[in-house]
């Protein structure tokens, strides 16, 4: 019975020892699996801030544009207000002329008779 409990031993710690060396396999295997997934994670962070660094450079280049844009349609608009002031004047000029050579052809020609 001695010689039983003494295999019955032996098997409970060959038992023992190949469940530790499993646990200590799973342990590393998971330790691994950490730092895989920590680098991947740096990897996700780093893209991460360098695409939030080139949005911000967009938003700011859009924000120029924008600012651009606003200044040149303020600009095409005084052009517009100006030319349309210009036509008025010279269409007024263009009436005063026809008046004036009405008047001289009027005090010319038909008072002289």
């Amino acid at each position: 019975m001695a010689e039983l409990s003494a295999d019955n031993r032996g098997q409970q710690l060959l038992e023992s020892d190949r469940k530790l060396q499993q646990a200590r396999s799973n342990i590393m295997e998971a330790t691994r699996t950490a730092l895989e997934t920590e680098e991947t994670g740096f990897s996700v962070l780093t893209d991460l801030a360098r695409q939030r660094e080139q949005i911000s450079r967009t938003t700011n280049e859009v924000d120029s544009i924008n600012h651009s844009i606003t200044q040149s349609r303020q600009v095409m608009l005084q052009m517009s207000r100006r030319a349309a002031i210009k036509r008025k004047a010279l269409w007024v000029m263009i009436v005063l002329l026809l008046v004036t050579l009405v008047l001289v052809v009027y005090f010319l020609w038909i008072k002289k008779k």
